[in-house]
């Protein structure tokens, strides 16, 4: 199969797997945010932030060092892969279970605790699923990752969803994180005939970790922005405030799962492929931001516009302050839909070093900002990510510009029109809700905005820019052609 027919058949089933397991599990979110109450989400939240970061440091970025890796070492590099992720699973296993206490006193949060030591199974099955799921990228088999993640989202959310019912609180959205990554471990081996040969040749897997080690360190501080911002919520506004954060946080991770993480997913593997061809690079990267602004932006602008009230529709007015926070987080829309392609890209030409130095920076800067705002309120620390979230964009567009020689005109240039068909419909949904429909029911907003804008939408794009409308509606067709 050629490179483009790998990118599609992977962009396909990576939207499959990523829509499935955001509609099912949006549905569980859903149920469960009206039986549960904010403090109950915010425990939860508050132990599973520990499990994320654990996740990225048990995977050590290794699974991006097997999709890179030339076909003659790939049974070496896969048998050590497995060996040092399940070692530092282990020890970061252990460690959850002996500094839960301690974790939980710190942040005055019963429940804490006990949460923790629970999720220390968590790690273990973390690290064994590392090397299969980079084999499984490494060779565009995205419809295996895709099926293992829906089936593993559905039955951990209908068990969530029966144990909070019950009277479990938090506890049954510990349990749902559990059973997820234990379907997951269990569907992912299935899927690869690969078994690893256990050895323990301390050389090799320094050598190995020293590989990852950047990509690590970059994912790590990446997932640290997000994580430390619901620690600093979690410590200064207490458990209640980091539910509605998550609850907003949800929403805002919905759009990115539908829109950009298909591509996302799929884009590391074709720099990958491309690396030595600086023009054909450039090009894939255009195409990959140009495809996500299309379809991204107009949702993200359009959250803005009624986030408060598909959140009081969707979760009830007991969530109402998550509307808000909702709404001033789709602000970061434009960033993301360039942000996200960045680190792939530089992990992928061997310029690791590269994200972990701005990763640095992000970080000094969120967490200075978020530990400021957050002795005002929970609006402030959102206003506080979109700021620093579009000086991190700028600096990254320099870099892109200056460091691997891509035409900034060329990137504005692609995403204009996108920009520009969403800004003038975000004038025109602003004005009819504000003129028009301002006493009517949340529902009918809802309803009205998104058929208004979608009609706004097209049909700037298609008068202002019908070259580019043209070209994308000649891209539809050539992909479906390709997958047919």
């Amino acid at each position: 199969m050629s490179l483009n027919k790998k990118i599609v058949s992977g962009s396909f089933w990576s939207l499959i797997g990523s829509s499935g397991y955001q509609l099912s599990g949006l549905v569980i979110f859903i149920i469960l945010s009206r039986i549960l109450s904010p403090i109950d989400f915010g425990t939860a939240a508050l132990a599973i932030v520990f499990v994320e970061l654990t996740n990225v440091l048990v995977r050590f970025g290794l699974e991006q060092v097997i999709i890179r890796t030339i076909e003659v070492e790939e049974d070496f590099v896969q048998n050590n892969v497995f060996v040092a992720t399940l070692l530092i699973g282990i020890v970061t296993s252990i460690t959850f279970i002996l500094t839960a206490p301690y974790i939980e006193s710190f942040f005055s949060a019963p429940g804490l605790a006990i949460s923790l030591q629970i999720l220390s199974v968590v790690p273990v099955m973390q690290g064994l699923t590392t090397a299969p799921n980079g084999i499984l990228k490494r060779n565009f088999k995205f419809k295996a990752l895709a099926v293992r993640l829906l089936i593993s989202s559905i039955i951990a959310g209908l068990v969530a969803i029966y144990l909070a019912y019950n009277g479990f609180g938090f506890y049954s959205l510990v349990v749902q994180k559990i059973i997820s990554i234990s379907l997951e471990l269990f569907l992912v081996w299935k899927s690869i005939k690969w078994r690893p040969v256990i050895k323990l040749p301390y050389g090799h897997i320094i050598s190995i970790l020293r590989q990852g080690q950047p990509i690590v360190l970059s994912a790590l501080i990446g997932q640290g922005i997000f994580r430390f911002v619901e620690l600093i919520i979690g410590y200064f506004l207490g458990v209640a405030a980091l539910g509605s954060f998550k609850i907003a946080g949800k929403l805002l991770d919905v759009i990115v799962q539908f829109t950009i993480k298909p591509i996302v997913d799929v884009s590391f593997s074709a720099f990958s492929k491309l690396q030595d061809n600086p023009y054909k690079l450039e090009a894939c990267f255009v195409q990959f931001i140009t495809t996500t602004g299309l379809f991204a932006l107009p949702i993200f602008a359009g959250g803005y516009i009624i986030g408060s009230d598909m959140v009081y529709l969707i979760f009830g007015d007991k969530w109402a302050e998550s509307g808000l926070i909702f709404s001033i987080l789709c602000l970061t829309g434009l960033s993301a839909s360039f942000n996200y392609f960045f680190a792939p890209l530089c992990h992928s030409t061997h310029n690791s070093h590269i994200p972990f130095r701005l990763r640095i920076f992000e970080f000094i800067a969120v967490v200075f900002l978020v530990s400021i705002f957050s002795q005002y309120s929970i609006y402030h620390v959102a206003f506080s990510n979109v700021v620093t979230t579009s000086l991190i964009t700028i600096t990254m567009a320099i870099i892109i510009k200056y460091k691997f020689k891509f035409s900034l005109n060329s990137i504005v240039k692609a995403l204009l029109p996108s920009i520009i068909s969403s800004l003038a419909m975000l004038l025109g949904l602003y004005l009819i809700l504000n003129l028009f429909l301002q006493n009517s029911l949340p529902i009918e907003k809802i309803i009205y905005s998104i058929a208004v804008g979608c009609v706004i939408y097209s049909a700037v794009y298609r008068l202002l820019f019908p070259k580019h409308s043209s070209e994308m509606l000649s891209n539809i067709r050539n992909l479906i052609q390709k997958k047919k």
